[in-house]
């Protein structure tokens, strides 16, 4: 089995990660710097909830507010409307934010993240004006 072969079968059964190592190169020098000074900033520690996701995954989450209960949490269904989260390797991370053994989903923690996309040239999914997602960040284009 080639090289390419063997990674689209290593894809094919991943349904949704956190490894860093699934995500785009340029992820491995920006996400340790980013996650740094977020905590030295805020005093909490901000983790990786997402980096590559399949389409079924993306699908699964689309359905979120439509036929499943919920908030809507995402535009792109996985199939028709891929999410740079569904390129691999993945262009985009999904974080959380953590302090003392709690997960921390307060909409206004994230908004530190503002200056740091700037910094680091990275899209912020809170700086959007249709769709706020504030545990967004992906690579410039």
């Amino acid at each position: 089995m080639n090289p390419q072969d063997m990674e689209n079968e290593f894809i094919r059964n991943v349904y949704s990660s956190r490894d860093i190592r699934l995500a785009d190169q340029k992820w491995l020098d920006l996400w340790p710097k980013v996650k740094e000074d977020f905590g030295l900033e805020t005093g909490m520690a901000l983790e990786i909830s997402a980096t590559y996701r399949s389409p079924k995954a993306q699908h699964d989450l689309f359905l979120i507010g439509r036929e499943k209960p919920g908030k809507i949490v995402t535009h792109c269904d996985g199939y028709e409307k891929l999410s740079l989260h569904n390129i691999f390797p993945s262009k985009a991370l999904d974080v959380y934010i953590h302090k003392g053994g709690k997960t921390l989903w307060d909409e206004a923690l994230f908004d530190s993240l503002g200056p740091l996309a700037e910094k680091y040239k990275i899209i912020w999914g809170g700086s959007w004006k249709k769709f706020v997602d504030r545990p967004h960040l992906e690579l410039s284009s």
